[in-house]
């Protein structure tokens, strides 16, 4: 019988801004889940070029463990975007992000241009919601394409966008609505979400972890960061904990020893098909984990 597909962990998403020149040669030696290479907003006009090819050069070089490796590209109606695809086609990467994702037609160009410079099927595209009529679309480019992965939201962008965020405001009340709807849009077409980057410097590991905590309350996946030292913060908030996993344990035996037809409870709760589903879930995610991270080096 065949092992049943685990999901692949995406709770920390490492950005590496393309305006440091030691920040993608660092990248094989950190191990988060996911390392985001951006050679967009970051990188000025005349330094795309040696940013795609710094880029391109790192990840040929190898070294990664375990990362999930992505890139944010400049968009199509740029004068690199068509470079950067053609560039990132055939390279060692697992997922280009399309930034400021506008429309199902944005992302279905980006395809054309990358199976045309031989891009493998394995090669997947992240949708980057940053601005109101993406978000406006954002179902429809959530079903664009069945190489699309996941969707992604740049909330500096959007919140400007959406006239919000002029000051601060406490769980982010101005664009809830917004960031819900990327979460809807996403579980109903099977894709992976990840929340907005965290930049705050002044906050601590702490202020990180309860940013992640409420992040992971909406529906998503991971979050993007810069620092190094919030992995194991974001690796923890995102995953399910120790108490998560230990239920799901005793409901999977309670079903076990259950009559076909008859109920069971578990610490006083009835269970049901939804929270059996739940804990096969749950599980599941930590297995995928556990096994994530016992993956040696890549060569």
């Amino acid at each position: 019988m065949a092992e049943p597909k685990l999901p692949t962990p995406r709770r920390s998403v490492l950005y590496r801004l393309g305006v440091d020149p030691g920040a993608y040669e660092a990248a094989p030696s950190l191990h988060p889940d996911v390392l985001l290479f951006e050679i967009e907003d970051s990188v000025p006009p005349g330094d795309k070029d040696r940013a795609r090819q710094r880029v391109v050069d790192v990840l040929v070089a190898g070294g990664f463990r375990r990362q999930e490796r992505l890139c944010t590209v400049n968009g199509l109606d740029t004068p690199w975007g068509h470079a950067d695809l053609a560039a990132l086609a055939k390279a060692p990467l697992d997922g280009i992000v399309l930034a400021k994702t506008e429309g199902a037609e944005t992302v279905r160009a980006a395809e054309a241009v990358l199976v045309a410079n031989g891009a493998p099927p394995t090669l997947r595209l992240w949708g980057m919601i940053e601005t109101p009529r993406g978000l406006v679309s954002v179902q429809e480019i959530a079903r664009a394409t069945p190489r699309l992965a996941g969707l992604a939201v740049g909330l500096g962008d959007l919140s400007r966008g959406l006239n919000a965020f002029r000051r601060p405001a406490p769980n982010r009340w101005p664009v809830v609505p917004a960031l819900a709807s990327l979460v809807l849009a996403a579980r109903a077409n099977g894709l992976a979400v990840i929340d907005s980057s965290f930049r705050d410097v002044k906050d601590s590991p702490e202020g990180f972890r309860e940013a992640c905590l409420a992040s992971r309350e909406m529906g998503f996946d991971g979050k993007v960061f810069e620092d190094p030292a919030l992995i194991s913060v974001a690796n923890e908030a995102y995953g399910p904990s120790d108490e998560e996993v230990a239920w799901a344990k005793k409901v999977i035996v309670a079903r076990r020893s259950a009559s076909p037809t008859g109920e069971y409870y578990v610490d006083g709760a009835h269970i049901d098909p939804q929270y059996e589903a739940l804990a096969e879930r749950i599980l599941s995610y930590r297995m995928a984990i556990d096994r994530a991270e016992q993956d040696p080096p890549a060569k």
